[in-house]
């Protein structure tokens, strides 16, 4: 089920504070678990399903803003602690409880807006309710959209050509793990199929100061190119063996979330 549209809204909630997000696609919802019994052999008997629970599972993607952004990093940095989910689908109110990150996608393409993905999974403690009825509609207020400019991105103090596009995904299981896929024209500027970047920046919002900073980036696999008529297209994946660090410094705050 895929839910869209200006009527509905999706709201983060987190020790107590509340973060409705500008979003455009949200997955979210219950499935049952179990196991399944298989059929007599030589009856015309069907496979039975055994239900046992239920679990949440899905994911919701947003665009970036000013409000949200900070709260979206935090949860990347708390993700062993849970929080909630409001949805308002309009003809239905659900509170998804106590669910925990499970991967998550921070991608951009050159002029376009920046969009956070994040799945869900639930916890011992998970289930859903309906909105109580002293909860008030939360429509997420307007605000400045945060888009990506390819000629921004630096890769050891040298200010790259032209990055057009790039993908970073995180996962949380056993081991935490980072990668990152930059998409690029091919130029003797920037060849990286055998260079490891010791720290790669990407300016998310000038005038916020908003911008994320990744550390021991290394290639891998091999350079591959996207067929093209008149340019050579690249795109080449890091394994990010550091840190990745957000980044607000401006006249209002100087706050850093180490992933």
């Amino acid at each position: 089920m895929m839910i869209q549209g200006k009527s509905c809204t999706l709201t983060v909630a987190k020790d107590g504070y509340y973060y409705p997000l500008p979003y455009s696609e949200e997955t979210v919802r219950t499935a049952s678990k179990g196991y399944a019994l298989p059929g007599v052999i030589g009856e015309r008997n069907r496979e039975i399903n055994v239900v046992t629970g239920k679990t949440i599972e899905g994911c919701f993607v947003t665009r970036l803003e000013y409000q949200c952004v900070l709260a979206l990093f935090l949860l990347l940095f708390n993700n062993n602690e849970t929080f909630d989910l409001y949805a308002d689908r309009v003809c239905k109110k659900l509170i998804y409880k106590n669910v925990l990150p499970k991967t998550f996608e921070f991608r951009a393409e050159n002029g376009n807006p920046f969009y956070f993905r994040l799945d869900v999974k639930d916890s011992d403690n998970s289930y859903t309710e309906n909105w109580p009825l002293n909860v008030p509609d939360m429509k997420w207020p307007s605000c400045r959209t945060y888009y990506y400019d390819g000629h921004s991105v630096i890769a050891d103090l040298q200010t790259l050509p032209l990055i057009y596009r790039f993908e970073l995904r995180g996962s949380f299981t056993e081991k935490t793990k980072f990668e990152i896929t930059l998409y690029f024209p091919l130029t003797e500027k920037f060849y990286p199929s055998l260079e490891k970047i010791e720290k790669l920046s990407i300016l998310i919002d000038l005038k916020d100061g908003v911008y994320l900073d990744l550390y021991d980036l290394r290639p891998s696999g091999s350079l591959t190119d996207i067929n093209c008529a008149d340019t050579v297209l690249c795109y080449q994946k890091f394994v990010v063996e550091s840190h990745i660090v957000f980044n607000i410094r401006n006249n209002e705050q100087n706050t850093q979330v180490v992933l």
